[in-house]
């Protein structure tokens, strides 16, 4: 299975759902929206609840659980029925692979409101983590049952399928998550996803571009379409399509990345060097930063 940017599947994620490569795929750390903005602010030591949760979001987007839980924590001691808070800290445990206090925190989410989907979602992810898969499973059906026009719980299932190599059954829940919500982005990129991994191109296209349309300013599914485009040997859709995604966001890597090759591939040595040099700014990693720099060298001889 691919790496993928961002995902509650295969490749992508839901409202709720960070993307992630393992079993478990977790929800996305963010706010509700709506939620800064409405909630009543309550003090604690001179700061609300509101800004308790932006800085547990912010530190777990840095990575740092700890720190995030810390911060969620004390936003749940002044609202301690806000479902949000609740699923969020179930998400922060399961990250640190704390699975039986994400399974607490889901409950208590659970307890608040029994109509979430996205709190069975949470729960069912923390029980994959646990190598508990018909627990999990469980709670994602629950999850249905409670929300049924949401389709967190669909595509969770069908990231889990995904995963084990049940590819049939997985476009099945993806589709159910169609149904729920004919906006699924996540469900029309994984379901390409799968296609693509069969190589059938025309079909992985014809998703891509269902969510395209759905989404025209998700630069990741832009980068996608010239993936499969670069696949079946079309040079200048795929240059076409990553330069879209990259006029999108033009801090997303991969599209930066792609079109540095891309044009080295059709000799625009002037053109590869630009985005060699702009993907130099946009990746931390040391090794990462040398190979791009031989690039660099090697396209200027």
């Amino acid at each position: 299975m691919k790496t993928t940017d961002r995902q509650v599947n295969a490749r992508k994620s839901s409202s709720w759902l960070l993307g992630a490569v393992s079993v478990l795929c977790l929800l996305t750390f963010k706010a509700p929206l709506g939620y800064a903005q409405g909630a009543e602010k309550v003090g604690m030591g001179g700061r609300d609840s509101s800004s308790l949760v932006d800085m547990g979001i912010a530190d777990g987007k840095r990575g740092n659980w700890d720190g995030a839980i810390t911060n969620l924590k004390k936003a749940a001691e002044l609202e301690p029925k806000q479902v949000n808070i609740l699923i969020n800290l179930s998400v922060a445990y399961a990250e640190k692979k704390d699975f039986d206090s994400a399974i607490v925190y889901a409950d208590k989410a659970i307890q608040a409101d029994s109509k979430k989907a996205a709190a069975y979602v949470a729960k069912g992810y923390a029980y994959l983590g646990k190598g508990d898969e018909a627990s999990g499973v469980a709670a994602f059906g629950r999850g249905i049952s409670a929300e049924p026009r949401n389709p967190d719980a669909y595509l969770a299932l069908g990231n889990l399928h995904t995963e084990k190599g049940r590819l049939d059954s997985a476009i099945a829940s993806y589709q159910q998550a169609i149904k729920a919500d004919e906006k699924s982005v996540f469900a029309y990129s994984n379901i390409a996803y799968i296609y693509e991994s069969k190589k059938n191109y025309p079909k992985a296209k014809e998703y891509l571009e269902k969510a395209a349309k759905i989404s025209p300013q998700d630069a990741v599914v832009w980068y996608d379409l010239g993936e499969i485009y670069g696949k079946e040997g079309d040079e200048a859709k795929s240059i076409q399509y990553y330069e879209k995604s990259y006029s999108i966001d033009p801090r997303y890597y991969k599209a930066c990345m792609s079109l540095a090759m891309a044009y080295e591939k059709k000799r625009n040595l002037e053109k590869s060097a630009e985005f060699y040099v702009k993907s130099l700014s946009l990746t931390e990693d040391p090794k990462v930063k040398e190979a791009i720099l031989r690039q660099i060298t090697r396209t200027s001889d």
